[in-house]
C-alpha cells in the first residue's frame, strides 16, 4: 500500500509526543507502537472530512471536537489498554477514539455512551464508512454505540473507563462514583479536566487511588 505523506508527518508527530513519556522502554515501545499502528490502520480520514492528518482538535459541531491525534494517543497509553480489556467509552464524538480503542483491545468488548442523538447518527455512517474501506471490520464489532447518559443510568462492569470531555472540579465525584461502581478490580479511569491535567483514577481492592498527569490540556465540556 503506498504511503500517504500527510498521515505519516501525523504519525510521526504523535510518535514524537508520546515518547518523551515513557519510562519502561520495553513496555512503553510496546504500547506507542501498538498505538500508531491502531492509529494508521483506523484512518482519521474516515471520522473527520477535513484536514483529517493535522494533529490539531477539528470541530465536529454539537459544541464537540475530534481530538487531537497527539493528545488522543496520551489517553490511550494512561488507559495501559491491552487484548481482552472490556470498555466504557464516555462521549463517542466522531467515533475514532471508539474504533481506536476496540482495534488495540479486541476481542475485548467497548462500549461506548453517547448523550447528543444527532452524533451517534453521525458516528454510526461513520464506522459504517470506515468498514467498508479498509480491513478492520472484525476488530470493531465489539464495538457497541449506546444513546444513553452512563451517569444517570450506571451499569456494567469494565476492565477501562475513558471520558472523551473535559469536567469541571464539581464533577470529580461523579467520576469517582463511576469508579467505585463500574470498575473491575486493577481497573482504571482516564478523565481530562476541561482545563488542566489528566486525571487517572487505579482501583485496587475497591480503594481508589487518583493521580494527574504534569502536563496541562484543554478538552471540551463533558455533557451529563
Amino acid at each position: 500500500m503506498e504511503k500517504n505523506p500527510e498521515k505519516e508527518r501525523m504519525l510521526r508527530s504523535v510518535s514524537n509526543y508520546v515518547t518523551r513519556f515513557v519510562t519502561d522502554q520495553e513496555t512503553g515501545s510496546q504500547r506507542v507502537n501498538a498505538i500508531l499502528d491502531a492509529m494508521d490502520r483506523v484512518d482519521r480520514k474516515y471520522f473527520i472530512d477535513h484536514h483529517p492528518y493535522v494533529d490539531t482538535a477539528l470541530s465536529i459541531g454539537h459544541g464537540q471536537t475530534i481530538s487531537q491525534p497527539s493528545t488522543v494517543a496520551r489517553v490511550l497509553m494512561l488507559a495501559e489498554l491491552a487484548s481482552g480489556h472490556d470498555v466504557l467509552e464516555i462521549g463517542f464524538g466522531s467515533g475514532w477514539n471508539a474504533c481506536l480503542i476496540a482495534y488495540l483491545v479486541y476481542p475485548g468488548r467497548v462500549i461506548s455512551a453517547e448523550i447528543v442523538p444527532e452524533l451517534v447518527a453521525l458516528a454510526r455512517e461513520n464506522l459504517e464508512k470506515l468498514k467498508k474501506n479498509i480491513d478492520v471490520s472484525e476488530k470493531c464489532n465489539n464495538l457497541e454505540i449506546k444513546n444513553e447518559n452512563i451517569f444517570q443510568n450506571p451499569h456494567g462492569k469494565y476492565d477501562r473507563i475513558i471520558a472523551t470531555a473535559g469536567i469541571s472540579p464539581d464533577m470529580v465525584s461523579k467520576i469517582e462514583d463511576l469508579a467505585k461502581q463500574l470498575l473491575n478490580d486493577k481497573g482504571i479511569i482516564v478523565c481530562p479536566y476541561q482545563r488542566g491535567p489528566m486525571i487517572i483514577m487505579k482501583k485496587d481492592q475497591d480503594v481508589i487511588r487518583t493521580q494527574f498527569t504534569a502536563e496541562q490540556y484543554a478538552f471540551v465540556p463533558l455533557i451529563l
